[in-house]
């Protein structure tokens, strides 16, 4: 892997400031949700310590695995325990915002560990920023979708396909959104998605054949890059490794 190009410098100019942001980007597979929320946890710390000026993506898929937020009601997972085991779908309760929601293949699930100060975006200019991302992927497959006043996420029509739920904790941001490919649906009828009863749920599949995970995740990275004014940088790495960035060569 040429790690000699994560230490590149990238000016931007806004206004009369002079910007230097780069963020790596790890594009993995399908990573369990425990390991891929201890690499989480390393970037947010990896973040602190650089005050910021370091920034990460992580995108992946996961095994299948229901999460219930913060303020999550454990009565919207509507699957019995018998269910879920013998569906292999693993419950987690975490510290993000928002409710219930599923994860698992053909979702892509992407985990932002950005400095908001940094960035100079507050939290509501943050979420809105992840819904145009994924706004602005759909419209690269020309499919619109749009945000909802009353609720954070991505809709086409009256269904919904992209799904935010993060956390900021001293300024970092982590956990994020997920974004239906490809994934079985059907998963989706074993819980009350993000507490919304009778609420439809697509993917673009749905809407758009013969289209990969590769795909959406390209266009998903263009998308970020340019609405956070931001350079990406995509490494395919061991979840364990990560790299020493040298902002200085």
């Amino acid at each position: 892997m040429d790690i000699e190009a994560l230490g590149r410098n990238v000016s931007y100019v806004r206004g009369k400031e002079l910007m230097k942001k780069v963020c790596t980007v790890f594009r993995l597979g399908v990573v369990p949700y425990d390991e891929a929320l201890s690499f989480q946890y390393e970037l947010v710390e990896r973040a602190r310590e650089k005050k910021g000026k370091e920034h990460f993506l992580i995108l992946l898929e996961h095994e299948p695995v229901i999460t219930v937020g913060k303020n999550g009601k454990s009565n919207n997972i509507l699957a019995s325990d018998e269910t879920l085991k013998k569906n292999k779908i693993i419950v987690r309760k975490i510290d993000r915002g928002g409710d219930v929601t599923y994860h698992g293949p053909g979702q892509l699930v992407g985990y932002p560990i950005l400095s908001l100060a940094y960035l100079k975006k507050s939290v509501r200019e943050y979420i809105r920023t992840l819904e145009e991302c994924m706004v602005q992927t759909l419209s690269a497959f020309g499919v619109k979708g749009g945000g909802d006043t009353t609720t954070a996420g991505v809709w086409v029509d009256d269904a919904k396909i992209g799904f935010i739920g993060v956390r900021v904790s001293r300024g970092i941001t982590h956990h994020g959104f997920s974004f239906n490919v490809n994934p079985d649906l059907d998963a989706f009828r074993l819980i009350n998605p993000c507490g919304m009863m009778d609420k439809k749920i697509t993917s673009l599949e749905n809407l758009k054949k013969d289209i990969t995970m590769n795909d959406v995740a390209k266009e998903y990275i263009d998308a970020f890059g340019k609405l956070f004014g931001i350079k990406t940088v995509v490494v395919k790495t061991h979840l364990t490794y990560i790299p020493k960035v040298d902002r200085n060569g």
